[in-house]
Formats: structure tokens, sequence, C-alpha cells
């Protein structure tokens, strides 16, 4: 009953765009005079999928954006203390709240991920590169739990039933497929109705810049949609310990591994964009009402579990 309300029936339509705000010389003289101000993140590649458009951008090795900031933070003055945090995080539920997730119970996800590691990996899917559990965003802004494996050759997203401690589901994409990487923060367009999520995430694509067919847009059981978007999943702000403890549940670490995979293989063709991940959704009360009752996510819901 995870995912009850998968199918929900607001229909969209529109292509999907990528774009970035650029930050003018005086600016950012300013910003250096005046430390205390809000710093706006500078993407050295702005660029736009829009229907056939071709991407210009560099494959260049990224840092994670939270060491980016302390770094240009302490470029400022080393003895400022800039409280300025690039991305606005809005922390998802609370600490009484996340206690009801299984997946917040003590080896509960390690005990998943190693099932699915040994029954899902073959030596023919490649090296084995790593491994964890994400919120993916669907088409439709719903918000899911799934596990991620990553090998030398692709990527495996896991529908896993928590509660039953077995796997419902799961999909291959192969590296090689790959076209676009997009790793930023998560908005919605000028026009959308929808509240921001201060969040940040990463997209995987291969549909070569075309704009989603009509079959696919206007079909909410399609799984033919040629993207998969993954943000950090909600016990990483909840989780006991330093990074390595929540390393599990963090999108910039796989973000991070996914870009050196792309990277190392010889007939890859993938490029790497630094932009806001624009999510199509322009009302999205189906997909708020899923999403503020983590419909998405095995968890305890009174006398009930689902």
């Amino acid at each position: 009953m995870s995912d009850l309300l998968d199918d929900d029936l607001e229909f969209r339509g529109g292509t999907l765009q990528l774009s970035t705000d650029n930050v003018t010389p005086e600016n950012a003289e300013n910003n250096t005079r005046n430390p205390e101000k809000k710093r706006t993140p500078i993407n050295a590649n702005p660029s736009v999928l829009s229907g056939t458009d071709s991407l210009t951008s560099s494959t260049t090795s990224f840092a994670d954006a939270r060491n980016e900031q302390q770094a240009n933070a302490e470029a400022v003055t080393p003895t400022d203390q800039v409280k300025t945090v690039y991305p606005r995080y809005d922390v998802p539920f609370d600490r009484e709240n996340i206690k009801d997730f299984f997946t917040f119970r003590k080896g509960v996800v390690e005990t998943a991920i190693q099932e699915c590691i040994t029954a899902l990996i073959f030596p023919e899917d490649g090296e084995y590169l790593g491994s964890w559990l994400l919120t993916e965003i669907t088409l439709w802004d719903n918000e899911k739990e799934r596990i991620v494996l990553l090998t030398s050759r692709l990527v495996m997203t896991i529908k896993y039933d928590f509660i039953a401690m077995k796997q419902l589901a799961f999909k291959k994409t192969y590296l090689e497929d790959l076209d676009t990487i997009v790793i930023g923060e998560l908005v919605y367009p000028p026009s959308s109705l929808v509240p921001e999520r201060n969040l940040r995430g990463v997209r995987l694509m291969w549909n070569k810049g075309e704009p989603l067919p009509l079959k696919t847009v206007w079909n909410p059981f399609s799984q033919d949609v040629p993207f998969l978007t993954f943000a950090s999943h909600p016990i990483y702000w909840h989780k006991d310990g330093g990074i390595e403890e929540r390393s599990t549940y963090d999108m910039e670490i796989l973000a991070q591994k996914l870009q050196r995979a792309v990277e190392s293989m010889p007939s890859s063709a993938c490029c790497i964009h630094h932009s806001p991940i624009v999510i199509q959704s322009y009302v999205g009360v189906t997909s708020l009402l899923h999403n503020k009752t983590s419909m998405g996510f095995f968890k305890v819901r009174g006398k009930f579990s689902f």
C-alpha cells in the first residue's frame, strides 16, 4: 500500500527545461564587501534543455556543494564566519515523526541492501561501487523510497518492502545509455503554485534532448519515462553520527561516484550539468498530499503499517 497514490490523475504537459541565473561581476564584488549577505551560487555552464536544443557543457569534475560553499566562505576572509547555507535545505519531517519510518530502525537498511546486492548484482554488471537508500521523485512529483545500487556499468533502482523485508521490483539503467546528468537544486516552473522544495537532487537522463512524447506525459501509468531523479532520504537529516553514518542516505555521494563512473567509460558521451532541476508540476494537489503523508515510504500509521 506504500504506493497507494502512485496513479494520481493530475495532467501536465510541457518539455523539460533547465536554466541558471548568472551572477554579474558587480554582484560578486558586492558579496565580497558584504560577506553577511546571502551568496548566489555561480553556475559556470548555464544550459537549457528544451525540445531538441543541444546541450553544451563540460564534464569537469565537481566538488560537493557543501564543501564548495565552505571554500567560498573561507576565501572572503579567514577570520569571518559567514552563516550562510547552500543549498537552503528544508529538513523533511521532525525527529519524532521520522521514528515511525521502518528504515529508521537499526539494521533494517543494511540488511535490505546486502540482500539486494547478493541477489541482484552479477559479475557481468561490472564492479560494485556503492549503495544508498534515497528518495526518488517521479514525473508526477511523487516521492518514493528506493534502494539504489551503482556499479561501473549500471544504476539499479529497487522498490523494497521494509515491513516484509523483501524485494518488490527493480529497474536497471545502463550508464552507456545516459546522455545527460544534471546536479542541482530542485525547482518548479515560475508559474507553478507548488511551494519550493529548497532541496538538491541528481537527474539521470537518456532521452537525447527530445521532449517527452504525449503518450508518456498524459499517461499516469506510463513506465517509459526517460529519466530518474533522486534526492537525499529524509533520514539523512535525522541520523545520529557523522558523515560516514549518514552517507547511505546522501544523494551528493551518489552524484560524485556516478560522475566518476561515467567519466571512466571511454565510450560514454554523457554531459554533466550543474543547473537547477525543473520539476514540471504546476498545481500538484495530489502530489502534495502524497508527499505530506509520506505515502511513498514504509512507516507506522496509527494502528496500521504500510
